[in-house]
């Protein structure tokens, strides 16, 4: 009776155009596309540490709030440490480093952390402790921007010069500042997408203690590098590469799922069936693409469990096609990467082994999800309160003891009933965000900002109100390919009815486009 009056609303709202949340409008129109994410490391010593301020931060906190307020892409600060009072205190501040020992130490935190903007300003202690020749330190700091884009070679480098004030070292940083603008300008001239800013006008009276700026101080730092940063996304310096959308699961432990296993960007039609096998059909459109809207591929995979529960579908890898995870009994995860499926011979799945211990024997609590917008799906832990731990992939137990990046909990969670919980990208900017399906059917959004601790998240408030109370019958999944997820729902007799998302309620009348059935369902 519940699928006779939803199917009679839907018949009814195309009918008349009318649009009550998820409703039909003329034309899928074209959503707005979510503000450029910039991997910004703060990297240097205890002023990039934030020394002397109080709020911890230094000057990132004025930076964080610059960029939030007046510019027109996102930041998220990445680094090894996390400190201060702002929303987002990760940063490679080291207090009491020298230019080697940050040298010695950029490798690993570059990995780790891959940035696309470092924000530099080191060599303060190597002048006033070591008593260092100004010219031969600014060569070694040039040489440690040569290190990171090695590294990291699509990356841009901001360095900030000393500040000339330091009492006692007005000479010394004068002559660092000039040999360390030259040598940037020489590497920019080669194309290398290097900029020296010239430092802050910070007074001896904003340097109480001689060396660490007040909050004053601080203020005028982060303008500097505000300016820098906003002139380096203008000049096209910091895009962010493009990156595969097969990193988040969708269908949780159903017997239909949702996910890209061709790699051609949209998401296909999985079956998990009750002897474990796996079918497959190709998303070449849907039904509105007519006879050849689905693509049959048969059994992609003999499956290794009957309890498909257990059973996950996402990226491990990061190359744009969705592989095969299993929890197994224990709380372990095993992963077969997709290297075309039954299909393709003997060496259709890459079986890699166990790539976590996992942190709990109740796989409902496990969802897999790409959190922080890198292509690879994430661990999630569900917690018993609705609260949310992430575990980022850096490879897995494969890739020894640095495989999982733990960011402890990323969420307090708005719900303890986690069948209401979907991990979707609503905005598009490659991080799964926070969608919970109410009781009423109404949907609510909040989106990935970094999670708690590391920029938090967005609230959209409600998004949708919904087509139907069964939460288990809608999914949040990007069926056009635009990057943002759409809303589908599953009618008892297994037809899929989607609504594509142009912004959902918040932009109005037009927010949801209703296409229509997009298959009468293969399982």
């Amino acid at each position: 009776m519940k699928q006779t009056a939803s199917r009679m609303l839907t018949a009814l709202l195309a009918v008349t155009g009318l649009s009550l949340g998820l409703g039909p409008t003329a034309a899928h129109a074209a959503i707005k596309p979510a503000p450029a994410l910039i991997k910004v490391m703060p990297l240097g010593d205890s002023i990039t540490y934030g020394a002397g301020s109080t709020t911890g931060a230094g000057y990132r906190a004025p930076l964080w709030d610059l960029t939030t307020r007046q510019s027109p892409y996102t930041i998220d600060m990445v680094g090894s440490n996390s400190a201060g009072s702002m929303a987002d205190p990760d940063n490679e501040g080291h207090s009491g480093f020298r230019i080697a020992q940050i040298r010695d130490g950029i490798d690993q935190w570059l990995t780790a952390a891959d940035p696309d903007v470092v924000l530099l300003h080191l060599g303060i202690n190597d002048l006033k402790w070591d008593k260092a020749d100004p010219v031969q330190a600014a060569t070694r700091l040039s040489e440690l921007v040569d290190r990171i884009q090695t590294d990291k070679p699509g990356a841009t480098v901001i360095v900030q010069g000393l500040l000339t004030a330091t009492p006692g070292l007005e000479q010394q940083t004068a002559d660092f500042n000039r040999t360390i603008g030259a040598l940037e300008a020489d590497r920019q001239r080669e194309g290398r997408h290097v900029r020296y800013a010239a430092p802050a006008d910070v007074t001896p009276a904003e340097l109480p203690d001689q060396l660490h700026p007040n909050d004053d101080g601080y203020r005028k730092m982060a303008q500097v590098f505000h300016d820098a940063l906003d002139r380096t996304v203008a000049d096209g310096w910091a895009p962010r590469p493009a990156v595969p959308r097969a990193g988040t699961e969708a269908g949780d432990s159903g017997r239909v799922r949702w996910a890209d296993f061709d790699g051609d960007g949209k998401p296909d039609y999985w079956v998990i069936n009750d002897d474990g096998s796996v079918n497959v059909w190709l998303n070449r459109g849907g039904d509105q693409a007519g006879s050849n809207g689905w693509q049959a591929l048969g059994k992609v995979a003999t499956g290794v469990t009957t309890d498909r529960s257990r059973v996950r579908i996402a990226d491990f890898d990061g190359d744009g096609k969705a592989d095969y995870w299993v929890i197994n009994p224990d709380g372990s995860v095993n992963v077969w990467l997709n290297r075309g499926g039954d299909q393709a011979g003997s060496n259709g799945w890459l079986p890699l082994g166990r790539v976590a211990t996992g942190l709990t024997t109740n796989q409902d609590q496990v969802r897999i999800a790409d959190f922080d917008g890198d292509g690879k799906a994430d661990y999630w832990l569900i917690n018993p309160d609705g609260s949310i731990n992430v575990w980022l992939n850096r490879g897995g137990d494969v890739a020894g003891p640095n495989g999982w990046q733990a960011l402890g909990k990323v969420a307090t969670g708005v719900t303890t009933d986690r069948s209401r919980i979907r991990l979707a990208d609503f905005d598009g900017d490659g991080k799964a965000d926070y969608n919970v399906i109410n009781p009423d059917g109404s949907v609510s959004t909040w989106l990935n900002r970094g999670g708690d601790g590391h920029g938090g998240w967005q609230p959209l408030g409600r998004t949708a109100t919904g087509v139907t109370t069964d939460q288990t019958s809608v999914q949040l999944v990007d069926f056009t390919a635009d990057t943002h997820a759409d809303y589908l729902q599953t009618g008892t007799d297994g037809h899929v009815t989607a609504y594509a998302n142009n912004g959902g309620d918040p932009s109005g009348p037009n927010g949801w486009t209703y296409l229509g059935q997009i298959t009468n369902g293969h399982a």
